[in-house]
């Protein structure tokens, strides 16, 4: 009995004060929304000052004139009310008190000090005046600032009593000291996250701790950090890039120290000040593949470009794939008159028209379930609508796929770009532009081939056009591997990796040309507006800058580390070979090709071998005959009628670049 019975009492003692609490926060909520909450703050520090004067002048200085202590404690609560407005006092959210608010709290605690301090001296002299001054700052800041304090306390205890600690989950941040402050600060007020340590290369933050947290060193010292994080039961799976990290070589060395430790890489916002702490969870974003590539993010803000497009009914082929679904969501930006979103798959044009309602719900737009193979129903989308601008991304692109469908590639990239590049002339439109690739220069595969001959489908009829300015023009943009673009080897390496592996890898060496896909995006549309707009000389094809070339190694050892994993050791790597149609290095232009600098900025513009109009005909029919037989030796003899430079898997390699010229992700 003698142990239960402390046991209730305390029960009994902590539900009473519980009970006293609640019905005391009750009923000074209720008197405050009678009175106003700021009327009601100010009443409550005005009574602060009353009770601190008392115990300030009658019980530490024995003041026992009733008449003085009267008209001195009325006086100094005018002085009090005049320096509280001033400082504010009565618009002060009190559960979160700041260090500015308590600053001035202190220069009204000190203003009325000083008057105080004139009337005690004025009745019982100077020697009062310091001793009062003194006293009376600090008794008054103590009153005004110390509730303050305390509800601030409560509401951050309480916050943390509501969430069970196994649903916070323990984080590690490496930064700056500014934003990893900023951060600790909007954990602790979030349910998701809750920062438990954090690494920096200040050697005066060194053994130190910042809110609460320990200061573990630079980031060299990451395993030391997680077996103290592990012995105290903080079982990290997280490292949390708070600093500005734009080099991808930093964020590189973070990845590699984080994947070592079977960590997940993630970064903030860099606007962190404008997230809600209870979202903190959805702006906290994994490092992506494309934060970690050695090269500089292309943006272009040309003002040419909604100039073009505004008012204008545009035209997409492949409006659903991953550059022409993109195309769409650039282009309703700049007010189109409408959009035309043409697709052959049912289940792609289905999702781009459902995301359009949902994300551009304002601009008109019509969902056309066409391929562009079909002429005659191409025909009828180009009569009805009438496009001004049109921007063809549609084509067959697997290059080992169309190496055993030639037949296809040459159906889809050949006569579906003639068909949309003569329609687009036959039904006025201002310029058609190709989305082009890398790969029809020197080709080794048929879609690097059959690229080539729509960029010389496009080239011959904007030589056609001659002088006439009311004719279509016509412009090709030429441009290496899209990141996570389907059928590309992003998706194909992080499908990989959730199966456990291994990744495939064709060849050691093998380099390609990339770019994102919205940079990508932007480039087409600077293309179409500067062709449409300057008017170069004809028959040129635009070529994308895009850097340096990435080794696919690398960029398999990167993707395994992004996931929290190491290469080779948690995930392998296994190197299969050259398929057919590929090449070791991508070219972006063909030596005979002289570049000159574009009307825009990452791009120059190629004088590519064109073809006379009327040679261009008799050589289209004789491939669109080949391929409507089937025999793949006749298709391949057709195609190297305009493009000899295509000699299949026979051809060699071109000279490989200089080292030094190959990126290394580190």
């Amino acid at each position: 009995m003698s142990d239960i019975l402390p046991e209730s009492i305390y029960r009994l003692i902590g539900s009473t004060i519980a009970a006293v609490s609640r019905y005391s926060i009750n009923a000074v909520l209720y008197i405050r929304g009678k009175f106003g909450r700021r009327r009601f703050a100010m009443a409550c520090d005005l009574l602060l000052l009353v009770m601190a004067q008392v115990a300030l002048l009658h019980v530490v200085l024995n003041w026992k004139s009733p008449s003085g202590l009267a008209v001195t404690i009325s006086l100094s609560l005018v002085m009090g009310f005049l320096a509280l407005w001033a400082a504010n006092a009565h618009r002060h959210v009190w559960g979160r008190v700041s260090l500015h608010d308590v600053m001035g709290l202190f220069g009204a605690a000190f203003g009325v000090a000083v008057t105080t301090a004139a009337l005690v001296s004025f009745h019982v002299g100077m020697a009062a005046f310091s001793r009062v001054l003194i006293g009376g700052t600090v008794m008054y800041v103590c009153a005004w600032a110390a509730p303050r304090l305390l509800m601030r306390l409560w509401l951050e205890w309480y916050r943390g009593r509501r969430v069970p600690a196994s649903n916070v989950e323990p984080v590690l941040v490496y930064g700056s000291r500014g934003r990893t402050e900023q951060f600790i600060k909007i954990a602790a007020e979030s349910s998701k996250y809750r920062v438990v340590g954090f690494l920096h290369d200040d050697g005066s933050l060194s053994g130190k701790r910042l809110h609460g947290v320990d200061a573990m060193g630079p980031l060299s010292a990451i395993g030391e950090a997680l077996l103290r994080l592990r012995a105290k039961q903080h079982d990290v799976k997280r490292l949390v890039i708070a600093g500005d990290l734009e080099r991808p070589d930093e964020l590189a060395e973070a990845l590699v120290a984080a994947a070592e430790h079977g960590l997940l890489l993630c970064r903030l916002p860099s606007l962190l000040s404008f997230v809600e702490p209870s979202r903190i969870g959805e702006a906290m974003q994994a490092v992506s593949i494309e934060d970690i590539l050695h090269r500089d993010q292309v943006s272009i803000q040309d003002p040419r470009v909604p100039v073009s497009l505004a008012g204008k009914v545009v035209l997409v082929t492949g409006a659903g794939g991953s550059i022409g679904s993109e195309l769409v969501r650039q282009i309703a930006l700049h007010r189109p008159a409408s959009i035309v979103l043409v697709e052959s798959c049912e289940h792609n044009l289905y999702q781009i028209d459902m995301q359009m309602s949902q994300r551009f719900p304002r601009v008109p737009r019509t969902a056309a379930l066409c391929d562009v193979r079909d002429r005659a129903a191409l025909a009828g989308i180009f009569a009805r609508y009438r496009p001004a601008i049109v921007l063809h991304a549609a084509a067959l692109k697997h290059v080992p796929l169309m190496e055993t469908n030639l037949d296809q590639a040459i159906l889809t990239n050949i006569m579906g770009t003639h068909n949309v590049a003569t329609l687009a002339a036959d039904h006025g439109a201002e310029i058609m532009t190709l989305v082009s690739t890398d790969k029809a220069v020197n080709p080794t595969s048929i879609m690097g081939c059959t690229k080539r001959w729509a960029e010389i489908i496009c080239q011959s009829l904007d030589e056609a056009r001659g002088d006439d300015p009311s004719a279509t023009r016509f412009a090709c943009v030429r441009f290496g591997n899209v990141l996570d673009s389907a059928g590309s080897v992003v998706p194909l390496f992080r499908q990989q990796i959730s199966a456990g592996g291994p990744l495939t890898v064709t060849h050691r060496d093998m380099t390609r040309y990339f770019m994102t896909i919205p940079e990508a995006c932007e480039l087409i549309l600077v293309a179409t507006a500067a062709t449409a707009q300057t008017r170069p000389a004809r028959s040129q094809v635009f070529v994308l800058d895009m850097g340096d070339p990435i080794r696919i190694m690398d960029l398999a050892e990167r993707m395994i580390q992004l996931h929290g994993l190491r290469p080779n050791h948690d995930i392998a790597i296994e190197f299969v070979g050259l398929r057919p149609g590929e090449k070791l290095f991508e070219e972006l232009a063909h030596r005979d090709e002289d570049l000159t600098p574009a009307p825009f900025p990452k791009a120059s513009l190629a004088r590519a071998r064109g073809c006379a109009i009327d040679h261009l005909e008799i050589a289209l029919g004789r491939v669109f005959h080949t391929a409507r037989q089937g025999d793949d030796v006749d298709m391949v003899d057709a195609l190297t009628a305009l493009v000899p430079e295509y000699a299949g898997r026979q051809r060699p390699e071109p000279a490989r670049p200089a080292v030094e010229n190959f990126v290394t992700v580190h």
